[in-house]
C-alpha cells in the first residue's frame, strides 16, 4: 500500500481549468499543502488534458514534493506519470493499477459501507468518504454525519480514509476522532479570497490533531 501524502490534507482542486481556480491551488501549495488533486467535471478531454499538465508543472515548482492526484481521467494520469481518483463509474482499481503501474496512488471515492468491500477496490490505496457534513458542492446529496464515517472507517481499515464535504478547520478534530486518516478539502480553499490563509488553518488544525 502506498504511502499517503504528508500533511494529510488533500485540496480538491475543482475547475481547475480555469486560471483563477488553479492559482489558489499555488497558492494553496505555498502555504504547505503536499496533495492536489486535480477534478473538473464540465472541461473537455483536451482542455483537461492541457490544463492538467501546465497546472501539474506550476505545482511542482511551487513544491517539488508535491503529490499530484487526477480525478476519474485516467488516460491524462497514465499521460502526466500521476496517481488517479475513481468511483463506481469507469474503471475498477484493478483496471486502474495495470494501466499506471504499481506504484501510482490509486484513490476512490466512496459513500455505502458495501463499497469498501467490493471487488471494484481491492488494491485500493486510500478513500475519500463524503459528504460527511452539508456542502455547496453536493447540495443534492445528505451528508452523513460523523457515525457513518466512524463506521466507515472501521470497515476500510487498514485502507486510510479521507473525510470529505463540508469539512472546516474546526470540523478537523471530529473527524480524525472518528478515525479519518485526514482531510480533504475543496470550498474551504478553492472558493475562498485568501486560499493561501485558509490552507494554513487546516495545516494547524491538522497539526493540533496528529
Amino acid at each position: 500500500m502506498a504511502v499517503l501524502p504528508y500533511p494529510r490534507l488533500a485540496l480538491i482542486a475543482d475547475g481547475f481549468t480555469n486560471d483563477a481556480r488553479a492559482d489558489r491551488a499555488v497558492e494553496a501549495v505555498r502555504a504547505g499543502v503536499r496533495w492536489v488533486h486535480l477534478r473538473d467535471h464540465e472541461a473537455s478531454p483536451e482542455g483537461f488534458a492541457a490544463a492538467a499538465r501546465a497546472l501539474a508543472d506550476r505545482l511542482q515548482a511551487a513544491a517539488d514534493d508535491v503529490t499530484i492526484t487526477v480525478n476519474t481521467r485516467v488516460d491524462v494520469a497514465d499521460a502526466l506519470g500521476r496517481g488517479a481518483h475513481i468511483g463506481w463509474r469507469g474503471p475498477s482499481v484493478g483496471e486502474t493499477r495495470q494501466r499506471l503501474g504499481p506504484e501510482a496512488l490509486i484513490g476512490y471515492s466512496a459513500h455505502e459501507h458495501v463499497e469498501a468491500e467490493g471487488d471494484r477496490t481491492q488494491g485500493v490505496d486510500y478513500y475519500f468518504f463524503s459528504p460527511v457534513f452539508p456542502t455547496p458542492s453536493k447540495p443534492d446529496r445528505p451528508p452523513t454525519g460523523i457515525g457513518p464515517l466512524r463506521a466507515f472507517c472501521r470497515v476500510a481499515a487498514p485502507v486510510p480514509v479521507l473525510a470529505l464535504g463540508g469539512i472546516t478547520p474546526e470540523r478537523v478534530s471530529v473527524c480524525r476522532a472518528a478515525g479519518a486518516h485526514g482531510v480533504a478539502v475543496l470550498s474551504g480553499i478553492m472558493n475562498v479570497d485568501t486560499p493561501r490563509a485558509a490552507a494554513r488553518a487546516y495545516l494547524r488544525a491538522l497539526a493540533e490533531h496528529a
